[in-house]
């Protein structure tokens, strides 16, 4: 059985779901509009590529700010003159000529992070798969195996003593929050997934001494701020960049932390500096990704088997009134989702539960 990551998060989200998707391939109507899907499309594109040539030129700390700039510009004008030059409505062209502005503020974050901490990219779109450069992700069970094909959009990596620290980086043109409850029950894996691959079998790519230093998601939309009045432009960006910090799970090593974003008050990362100097936030050490590597593959185990079974009975979930699996989904007038019975109903889980939780399951295996 061979699936691609994205396929695991919409089993895990409802069996039906996935069962008409990937099994019937059932076709979803959409309008004839370029919708954000598209425009995220756009933007992952143009980040890959302007990324890709500034690294052949010398990476970030060599190729200048505008430089950058007019590496992007040319890469989204060659991506809209193929893709977007049939738009006609005013309103699509406006929403394009917006999104274009919006990427040179994306496009100056990504210089800004890389041009000033020590890792950089050296990989794009990696590919896990047949004809990939790395292999299938493996997954065994006792029913069928598995493999998990797709794609990484950056990996960087950091050197030291010999040793290769690695991200994983996912860019993200829509809101995205690493979730320890959707992590526990098994939604939104791929970028541990990739992470925990390339820590099993990406020597061709890392060499022999590689740890994996964490995933990161990369917000390529620029966050919205509210003002009771006029800002500065400074007070602007201060407000922007509060809100510009990269979600993820990070190694908790300083040397490593201090190679993403060097200084005494991280504005980029997902932790914070206490007065006491101590660190909190979404860090965990070696010995606890790799109980989280077991758990994952576990939990995936588990879907294989619930896969091989033949089951699609519905079986969506919310969490609260903050997430509705059903809420977007396509085949609803299938499901017949208010007749669903023993609906999951997912809580909130801080940091402090989840290592719990996943200790346990550690323990019992």
């Amino acid at each position: 059985l061979e699936l691609s990551a994205s396929q695991v998060d919409r089993q895990a989200e409802c069996r039906l779901s996935y069962f008409l998707k990937y099994g019937l391939r059932a076709k979803e109507l959409k309008e004839a509009t370029v919708d954000p899907a598209e425009f995220g499309t756009y933007v992952h594109a143009v980040l890959e590529n302007t990324a890709r040539d500034v690294m052949e030129q010398g990476g970030f700390h060599e190729v200048s700010l505008e430089d950058t700039l007019a590496i992007a510009k040319k890469h989204s004008d060659d991506y809209a003159s193929e893709h977007f030059s049939q738009l006609t409505s005013q309103r699509s062209e406006y929403l394009f000529r917006r999104n274009m502005q919006e990427l040179d503020l994306v496009v100056r974050e990504l210089w800004e992070e890389l041009s000033t901490g020590k890792y950089a990219p050296m990989d794009f779109e990696l590919h896990f798969g047949e004809g990939g450069t790395m292999p299938a992700i493996e997954v065994p069970s006792q029913a069928m195996n598995a493999a998990l094909q797709g794609f990484v959009d950056r990996v960087d990596s950091f050197e030291v003593a010999g040793v290769k620290y690695f991200r994983v980086v996912d860019y993200k043109t829509g809101k995205k929050d690493f979730d320890y409850c959707d992590v526990f029950n098994g939604v939104g894996l791929q970028m541990l997934l990739y992470l925990f691959a390339l820590e099993q079998e990406g020597q061709p790519l890392l060499g022999d001494k590689r740890i994996a230093a964490g995933v990161q998601y990369f917000p390529a939309r620029v966050p919205m701020i509210t003002a009771d009045g006029r800002l500065s432009d400074e007070e602007a960006e201060q407000a922007r960049q509060k809100e510009w910090k990269r979600k993820g799970l990070l190694l908790q090593d300083e040397a490593v932390l201090q190679a993403m974003e060097p200084g005494d008050n991280p504005t980029r990362l997902c932790y914070s500096v206490k007065k006491d100097g101590s660190i909190s936030g979404d860090l965990a050490d070696r010995e606890q990704l790799k109980m989280l590597e077991s758990y994952i593959f576990r939990y995936l185990a588990r879907m294989v088997e619930d896969i091989a079974s033949g089951n699609v009975t519905p079986n969506p979930y919310t969490r609260g009134t903050a997430h509705d699996a059903c809420a977007w989904c396509p085949y609803g007038s299938i499901c017949h989702k208010e007749s669903v019975e023993e609906r999951r109903n997912y809580k909130a889980m801080n940091a402090q539960r989840f290592w719990e939780e996943i200790g346990k399951e550690d323990t019992h295996g």
